[in-house]
């Protein structure tokens, strides 16, 4: 099945839609030896190339990848410029390297925020995550100063509603601290770590520190250090593709293997070669 060239270059991992189709403007993107342009559909057979170098375009779904990250609180997720690339290293740079694809991250933290970062390899995972991330119930530890009241953290439910977007307080419970320091631990939907900021400002407190525990079904697990980075194990992977209503990798895969065994029916006995022709070649001999 044909299909369009910005949308096989995104769920190949090598680039999102909106980039592959600038790439396509820009004359960096063959097809078949000849200059791409937008909306081109391109099948199995075609040969596609970025900047002179063909793509490796038959790596299946089954080995898309799933990247649990530990982010630091205001780590760039990549260099936009000359001069933030000068600054300190970015997230990108502490993932594990890829050939021929590169890590998607599905719903990115704002840069003052740090905690869980999901990447992907898989692009039609992270168009999916881009429309449906906030549909899913995400946890945060935010860290303010002071002491809250009990009937306070009962009202930020009530406050979330009537903010501006409004969102969902799941849960929300005082956790441990130091000194003045307290953290509150919220599940959310419909939210980012800036609404819970900003929910806490407006109720008159200091906010210090922002980080994302959960995201859907993916925790940051004590094992994962800060700057560390730890790869799904297939069950994992899957219940992040079931979370988004796709089919999982271990559904594809069973797919294709099913696939390769009915596309190979039994080959058909030669030509002259059955019972009758072995008796009229013995009476040709006779």
């Amino acid at each position: 099945m044909n299909e369009r060239l910005q949308k096989v270059l995104a769920a190949a991992g090598v680039a999102s839609r909106r980039e592959a189709e600038a790439w396509i403007s820009a004359g960096r993107v063959t097809v078949n030896q000849k200059p791409a342009v937008l909306g081109q559909r391109v099948g199995p057979e075609d040969v596609i190339a970025v900047d002179g170098r063909r793509l490796r375009l038959e790596r299946a779904s089954p080995e898309d990848l799933i990247l649990v990250y530990h982010r630091s609180p205001g780590e760039a997720l990549k260099a936009t410029t000359a001069a933030e690339g000068e600054v300190g290293t970015t997230s990108y740079e502490r993932l594990p390297k890829l050939r021929g694809r590169r890590w998607l991250p599905l719903s990115p933290l704002a840069p003052t925020d740090g905690g869980l970062e999901v990447f992907t390899t898989d692009g039609t995972l992270r168009a999916t995550a881009s429309k449906l991330a906030r549909e899913l119930v995400s946890a945060y530890s935010v860290r303010i100063a002071g002491e809250p009241a009990p009937e306070l953290v009962e009202g930020l439910k009530v406050r979330a509603l009537a903010a501006e977007p409004p969102f969902e307080v799941v849960s929300v419970a005082i956790g441990g601290g130091e000194g003045r320091n307290r953290w509150v631990d919220f599940e959310v939907k419909h939210a980012h770590g800036r609404d819970l900021r900003n929910l806490m400002l407006a109720a008159g407190f200091e906010v210090s520190r922002v980080l994302r525990t959960r995201f859907g079904p993916v925790s940051l697990d004590r094992g994962v250090l800060r700057g560390w980075s730890r790869e799904l194990e297939p069950e994992q992977r899957d219940l992040v593709y079931t979370a988004f209503g796709l089919p999982t990798p271990t559904e594809k895969a069973r797919q294709l293997r099913i696939g390769s065994r009915t596309a190979s029916p039994t080959r058909p006995a030669p030509r002259g070669r059955g019972a009758r022709g072995r008796s009229a070649g013995s009476r040709r001999a006779t």
